[in-house]
């Protein structure tokens, strides 16, 4: 999520962290933001399918195998 540059707020949201600060008490987190974490997790994940699918396209892990499958 660094990666991503999320927001700590959100971040500690995600991770089911608490923090107590005056920060955090104040901060908020908006739509955008969410929606700005969820695009920026999907792009990671289809590109860590892609390579892992580059490697070998099938896997013994049937549901890593469907989700290998349904990108031919």
């Amino acid at each position: 999520m660094r990666l991503l540059r999320t927001p700590p707020k959100l971040m500690d949201e995600r991770l089911g962290h608490l923090d107590g600060s005056v920060q955090a008490r104040y901060d908020h987190i908006d739509p955008a933001m969410r929606r700005d974490l969820m695009e920026g997790l999907t792009k990671i994940w289809e590109a860590a399918l892609e390579m892992r699918r580059a490697m070998c396209p099938t896997s013994p892990v049937r549901a890593l195998d469907v989700l290998l499958r349904g990108r031919r």
